[in-house]
């Protein structure tokens, strides 16, 4: 890709589109350039070991600069284009040999009389520091955390290949007994629930996982992510004394829900890296292959009692099985999806190419998981006694706010 087509982008959101659509006109610029000047070497017009690189891009550079027509092979073969290609390898050549010049490299890179005044103002400043991937990363670390351990798939397929191993649930079907006897089989080998609890208290500072020594929690998420919940709830409040609701006009300012988007945004930056990818790479995998057994439809007869049966009666059926209690499976649920939906925006937050539609569906989903939250709580031994996550009163701030100021 000639460098002088390239220009310095930004991953961050709202930024990737033009990226793309810039690859792809340079792309069609290059065309076919490189291969016809392999051609045109190969006749022996110059040396060919001299086509390096770094002097085919100045070529092809040099052709597309000068609106050249791409020829066909046979022209090229025929030596109708030999002046353009001649001009084109001595520009390089030039050029390379004054990119190894440090003096005249000062020279030749531009004419100080060719700058037009304006300057960097460093639109992407914001930028820096922000790492889309690790944010999501974190994201798929709750919702693992949220379904696997509060809701407990894990335990509860680990109770039904117990079961089934012990010969209490008996299901006949080839396709079934294999997925469960590859679970059972390789439970030695998977990432083990202190692994995970260990990941989710390290990055997330939720639950009582154990950590190690040289392992830095995040101790800043817990406040950050209230601040961003409280925000919200206030948001709503205010909007919801108005006619116009959350809509473009509405006179209430959606700054304090930017700014602790931000401050998310660098907080999960910074928090979920090293191993942590390849951490919840393996515990989301994991959890599929739990979800596949859940869900397979002899299992799903063997415990759905009625037309409506899906993984959850199957979840509801076990837990009062195995554990004689029924967790709020849509709570839950709404924990994992809603709070996953929560994380994606953070990962994509751009202030400048914020979309009505997202940001209606960010405060939706924000407002979910503050009504859901509680009801994970009631009746119900899953969640760890020392979570530093204090659930959502309607006494609590997520409530009300004595600010009123629009």
């Amino acid at each position: 890709m000639p460098t002088k087509l390239m220009k310095k982008f930004s991953l961050a959101p709202g930024k990737i589109e033009p990226l793309v659509l810039q690859l792809i006109e340079n792309i069609n610029k290059v065309g076919d350039w490189p291969r016809l000047i392999d051609l045109y070497a190969g006749r022996g017009e110059i040396e060919q070991n001299s086509i390096t690189q770094g002097i085919k891009r100045a070529m092809v550079e040099y052709l597309i600069d000068r609106d050249v027509t791409q020829p066909s092979e046979a022209d090229v073969a025929a030596g109708n284009y030999d002046e353009y290609f001649a001009l084109a390898y001595n520009h390089a050549i030039s050029v390379t040999a004054a990119e190894n010049d440090p003096i005249d490299n000062i020279f030749f890179k531009g004419s100080m009389g060719a700058w037009d005044f304006s300057v960097e103002t460093f639109d992407d400043f914001t930028d820096q520091g922000i790492i889309p991937e690790n944010i999501l990363a974190a994201g798929a670390i709750d919702y693992v955390y949220e379904l696997g351990v509060r809701l407990g798939i894990y335990r509860l397929v680990d109770a039904l290949i117990l079961n089934w191993s012990s010969g209490a649930i008996d299901v006949t079907d080839a396709p079934v007994e294999a997925k469960l006897y590859r679970y059972w089989k390789l439970s030695e080998q998977r990432f083990s629930m202190d692994e995970l609890l260990m990941l989710t208290k390290r990055v997330l500072n939720k639950g009582s996982g154990e950590v190690l020594n040289r392992m830095v929690i995040n101790d800043d998420f817990q406040d950050l992510w209230h601040n961003l919940m409280a925000e919200v709830a206030d948001y709503i409040d205010k909007t919801e004394r108005l006619s116009e609701g959350i809509s473009e006009i509405s006179p209430v300012s959606r700054s304090r829900i930017y700014q602790a988007t931000k401050e998310l945004q660098f907080n999960l930056s910074d928090a979920c890296t090293g191993i942590a990818h390849m951490q919840i790479r393996e515990a989301y995998a994991q959890m599929q292959e739990a979800i596949e057994i859940l869900r397979d439809p002899d299992i799903l007869a063997y415990f759905g009692g009625n037309k409506r049966k899906s993984m959850w009666t199957v979840i509801d059926q076990l837990s009062r099985d195995e554990f004689g209690t029924s967790p709020n499976i849509a709570a839950h649920r709404s924990l994992a999806v809603d709070g996953n939906k929560i994380f994606q925006w953070i990962a994509n937050f751009n202030e400048g190419t914020v979309r009505q539609e997202d940001f209606v569906d960010v405060i939706t989903a924000t407002e979910s998981y503050i009504l859901n939250y509680p009801l994970t709580n009631e009746g119900e031994d899953y969640i760890d006694e020392d979570d530093d996550f204090d659930s959502f009163d309607s006494d609590d701030d997520f409530f009300e706010s004595e600010d009123d100021d629009f």
